[in-house]
Formats: structure tokens, sequence, C-alpha cells
């Protein structure tokens, strides 16, 4: 089913686990920050679902490239990680737009690190149900929406690094880099 698409999933696997750990660093950043409450609070909703995503990204690049998978082996490994997927982007919709757990920074943030995300985890869930439907369709599908959820994730974790950089303490005020 996946045959042929080695280099590809060589690659999105290979991208989302060095971002994963450059997350990792990046977490180092909140260290220190003014209100520890507020920082956990904005991990768990802005940070904790980048991470998911690329996770996700990493492992289904592992499933498509290992060996001798069956077809139900690779759709229930498959709407899994759709499935936390899913979950995480409607963790943050939850939290950002109906609960209102935290304040989002910018209005778009329910829709980078919400909506959008939903969407391309949406998009792998019905890639895995081509598993049964049509099989043929299944490696692309998987493939569009994993750079998809690849792509969003990189936007917002740029975005996040950004926002975090301009609050860390001790920087003298509209001093950059």
């Amino acid at each position: 089913m996946f045959e042929h698409w080695d280099s590809f999933y060589l690659l999105t696997g290979g991208a989302a686990g060095g971002l994963i750990g450059l997350l990792f660093i990046v977490a180092t950043l909140t260290k220190g920050a003014q209100d520890a409450d507020s920082a956990l609070r904005g991990a768990s909703i802005f940070m904790t679902p980048i991470v998911v995503n690329l996770a996700v990204v990493l492992a289904v690049s592992g499933v498509a490239a290992a060996p001798g998978l069956t077809r139900a082996e690779n759709g229930a490994l498959l709407a899994l990680a759709a499935a936390i997927g899913v979950f995480a982007s409607g963790w943050v919709i939850f939290h950002i737009g109906v609960n209102r757990t935290l304040r989002a920074a910018h209005w778009t943030d329910i829709w980078c690190y919400g909506a959008m995300p939903l969407g391309a985890h949406a998009l792998l869930a019905a890639a895995t149900a081509a598993i049964w439907l049509r099989p043929d369709w299944t490696a692309r599908g998987v493939a569009v929406s994993l750079m998809a959820v690849l792509l969003i994730a990189i936007r917002n974790a740029w975005d996040l690094v950004t926002w975090i950089s301009a609050k860390a303490p001790g920087r003298p005020a509209g001093e950059t880099s």
C-alpha cells in the first residue's frame, strides 16, 4: 500500500522528529516566566498540541514505512493517530473558543492551532477509511494529510517561538535580538 513512498515518509518523519527536539529546547524559554500557572496553561493549550501534531506525523511515517503490516494493522494504527490528532485539535478549540481557559494572543489562534489541524487530521481519518474503501487512494491521502499537519505545525511552532521570545524575561523593552 505504501510501497514506493519510502523517501517521502523518511523525510516527513525525520522533519517531525527534529522539530519535536527543537520544541523541547523552546520549552526552556518559558523558564522564569512571571506567572508559572499561566505559562503551564499556555503550554498545554499551545505547545502540547504542536508536539502532538508532530508526533502524529512521526508515528504515521513510521507506520507507513514499517514492512509487513497488514491492511487491518495499518488501518488501526492510522485511525488511532487520526483520533489523537482530532482530540488535540478539539482540545485547543475548546480551551480557546468555548471555555476561554486562556485568552488567545491573536484572533487567528483558534483557526491556526485548532481548526486547521482539525481539518488535516479529518483528512487523515478519511485517508484511513480509504484503506478499506479505495486502497489505491490511501497513500496519496495520507501523504497530503501528513504534509498539511507538518506545515501547520511548522507555522504554529514559528508563531509560538516568536511570541515566547518577544516575552522572554529580562529582555529590555524594544530589543528584538
